[in-house]
């Protein structure tokens, strides 16, 4: 038996249900062909992925494109399918058996034409109950990817003032938007850990989208600190690692 907390259809399902989270979590729903063409009918892009899933393995984006097409968008290739038919067929290729969500895509900002989000950590001490974001970092989409997790696009990671600096909102504050993602993921964690007893850490890939509002696209209970490793500045490697160990 899969252990609960690999599942991201029941990590979303917790955080949905809160009412101060549920304005920062995008629609999703178990893949069905009815709930798949409803949300691509509602919002036009979506994108599809494993319930069990990991490191951007197996996220497909879908965008209406009007007159019965469809833009397919899996790893670095683009296709594009005419009806709804032979584009659910393919998804389906793609998809096999394997247990699927399809999800409200955040039409995230970009730095040179390539959307970026954030791998946002938090942590607290053996003995507190108090929460802390330890670290945080931008990770960009490598070239022709939708993914930013870095290992699978060849992408890049940069310091958040930085990825501001160099995106399409630089017109927003980094430190305002830095204290709603840290808002946000903070409130995610205080839900969370009231599921998951004794649990000492949390990574969540939080999206802003144009507006700089923060939408929390996945949360994972045992986030990986690679990231941070590549990092030329240490500090929140050592941060994190400070924390784990007590």
């Amino acid at each position: 038996m899969k252990p609960a907390t690999k599942n991201k259809w029941l990590k979303y399902l917790y955080l949905k249900k809160s009412r101060q989270l549920a304005p920062f979590v995008p629609e999703t729903r178990i893949m069905t062909k009815q709930d798949f063409w409803d949300l691509v009918t509602k919002y036009g892009d979506v994108v599809v992925k494993p319930v069990w899933g990991s490191r951007g393995r197996g996220v497909i984006q879908v965008s209406s494109r009007g007159n019965n097409r469809y833009a397919i968008h899996y790893e670095n290739i683009r296709t594009t399918m005419r009806g709804k038919e032979n584009t659910y067929q393919y998804l389906k290729r793609k998809t096999g058996s394997t247990e699927y969500m399809v999800q409200r895509r955040i039409d995230r900002p970009t730095i040179q034409g390539r959307p970026f989000d954030m791998r946002v950590i938090t942590q607290r001490r053996r003995n507190s109950d108090v929460w802390v974001v330890t670290a945080m970092v931008a990770k960009v989409a490598g070239k022709g990817y939708i993914v930013s997790n870095h290992s699978r696009s060849k992408g890049d990671l940069l310091l958040f003032h930085t990825a501001i600096q160099k995106s399409s909102i630089r017109h927003f504050s980094p430190n305002i938007l830095q204290s709603r993602i840290h808002r946000v993921a903070l409130m995610a964690t205080e839900r969370l850990s009231a599921f998951f007893l004794g649990h000492r850490i949390y990574g969540y890939d939080i999206g802003l989208d144009r507006n700089g509002h923060p939408w929390i696209i996945e949360a994972n209970l045992f986030p990986s600190r690679s990231h941070f490793r590549e990092l030329k500045d240490k500090t929140m490697y050592h941060r994190i690692t400070a924390f784990k160990k007590g």
